[in-house]
């Protein structure tokens, strides 16, 4: 059995993109000399592959780890003390009316119908994915100008009137310098969404993702109850004055309610990230071993799952804590915006804002930092480290074809939610008309129709944001290693060489 060819490297001289393709990445038929393997294929790793791909990652972070189960230990105490009081205290009331039998069926048919439409609109954008970034690009700036005159017209909000149409303004300039990146991002949504039906296990585990993360919401807003209820009679007090009756509170019950808070962000935000690790594990393994002697394996979903879990757990408690913090003081500042004091509630007003902005950008940092942890197993230090030089090299180009793509995945969310929303206002408006003839439900109706759209949007936002996370993943592989790429799959490199010359340039 012959040796196969990979070709050698290209001169500095001479790089990749002023060469003939053909000459470049495929091999004369008759006449030539076989290259030897590199390392990676003989099965030791010491290659070039080797120093970005790491198959057997160590623990990172531990100590991050090890503080988020401390936590955890300290929110099932507070949340058994508070679930034990409701139950005693048969403290929630149950409302008959909403949870009548008749009004099941459609929150699971929007469901369905959302999860259908969502896999029929992942196919429409493998297929015409230029013709989709175009259009929802274009979209996004009429939407502003459609809001400028609805505020100008019905809201009489001038303000709001001129500043969304600057905005849209920025944004049409914006898109007419961007043209030319469209066709790059075109190809990448269409070999992310190949790859996404290929290793369908990624929208598995989103969805088991979302149905725990719904779980945990659940369980913190009983347990957050059931602890002010059982700790309210014993740090507040009422005393009464001349104006009436006033409730002081100890610092206690205060530290507890904080505690809860932070527990929740720092929670959901390790669910989210696990999803989010083990999806660009899988995107990692085809970038770097589909197509060599080392191959994906049978199950890449549940190893990348078991990488996140275990060897990248630390890295990921440690990014989410960050975050967990950053939300925590802003729910705090909002509570003092809500104060009588007019000073300090207009200070922290502005000192939420900033948080706010700090915010997004921790979020936008660390959903790359934690593509270099699914893929290098590197601790979050490092991970960060790695990617701010990956932004100061390529951050542009990331922007823009986040923003090209991310307007795709939004407004297809958006699409699928309206109707299923529409769906479930006619399943009511047709089989339930006791219920709309009752004007004291017409409020249980709306709440009805958000939860189907509700139940719609996050069907499809599974689905894109699975597409989000291979699209950051293939971008970051190929800024770094697009070598690997050029290895593995010389035609798909062929087809981003000839969109993004740049690739050839990595970090």
């Amino acid at each position: 059995m012959s040796q196969p060819y990979y070709p050698p490297p290209a001169p500095p001289s001479q790089p990749y993109y002023s060469q003939p393709a053909q000459q470049q990445y495929y091999p004369p038929q008759t006449g030539y000399s076989p290259v030897p393997p590199p390392a990676y294929e003989q099965g030791s790793f010491r290659g070039s592959i080797a120093e970005k791909w790491n198959p057997k990652p160590k623990f990172q972070d531990l100590w991050a780890f090890l503080l988020f189960l401390a936590h955890l230990v300290g929110f099932v105490v507070l949340s058994y003390i508070g679930l034990k009081y409701l139950i005693s205290q048969r403290a929630l009331e149950r409302n008959n009316t909403f949870f009548r039998p008749e009004i099941i069926p459609p929150f699971i048919i929007s469901g369905v119908i959302g999860l259908i439409l969502s896999v029929a609109y992942m196919l429409f954008m493998q297929r015409f994915p230029l013709q989709l970034i175009k259009v929802t690009l274009y979209l996004s700036i009429a939407m502003y100008f459609v809001a400028a005159l609805v505020f100008f017209f019905f809201a009489r909000n001038f303000i709001l009137a001129i500043i969304f149409i600057i905005f849209g303004i920025l944004y049409l300039i914006a898109a007419f310098s961007w043209r030319n990146r469209i066709p790059f991002a075109a190809v990448m949504l269409e070999t992310v969404v190949s790859i996404t039906r290929k290793y369908y296990g990624i929208i598995i585990m989103g969805f088991i993702g979302l149905v725990i993360q719904v779980g945990w919401s659940v369980l913190w807003i009983l347990s957050l109850i059931g602890a002010y209820e059982y700790f309210d009679p014993q740090f507040c007090t009422t005393t009464t004055v001349s104006t009436g009756s006033r409730k002081s509170c100890s610092l206690s019950l205060y530290l507890i309610l904080v505690y809860l808070v932070f527990s929740f962000y720092w929670t959901s935000q390790v669910i989210k990230t696990i999803v989010h690790v083990t999806a660009s594990g899988v995107y990692a393994t085809y970038y770097f071993l589909e197509g060599t002697n080392q191959g994906t394996g049978t199950t890449p979903t549940l190893s990348s799952f078991k990488r996140a879990t275990t060897t990248s757990i630390g890295s990921i408690c440690f990014g989410s804590l960050i975050i967990a913090l950053l939300n925590t003081a802003r729910a705090v500042l909002r509570t003092f915006a809500d104060s009588d004091d007019g000073a300090c509630g207009f200070l922290a007003c502005c000192i939420a804002c900033l948080l706010a902005w700090i915010e997004s950008l921790v979020e936008y940092f660390n959903f790359y930092a934690y593509v270099e942890v699914a893929i290098y197993g590197k601790s979050y230090c490092q991970a960060a480290k790695d990617t701010w030089t990956l932004i100061k090299d390529r951050g542009v180009e990331a922007i823009i074809n986040d923003d090209l793509i991310g307007n795709v995945l939004t407004m297809g969310s958006l699409l699928i939610g309206v109707l299923c929303g529409l769906l479930g206002f006619l399943y009511i408006n047709f089989l339930l008309k006791p219920l709309l003839n009752d004007q004291s439900n017409t409020n249980l109706i709306v709440i009805f129709v958000i939860i189907c759209f509700a139940i719609g949007f996050m069907m499809c936002v599974v689905i894109t944001d699975s597409i989000s996370s291979g699209v950051s993943t293939t971008f970051v592989a190929l800024a770094e290693d697009p070598d690997a790429l050029r290895r593995t799959k010389p035609a798909l490199f062929e087809r981003i060489r000839q969109q993004w010359p740049r690739v050839v340039q990595g970090i």
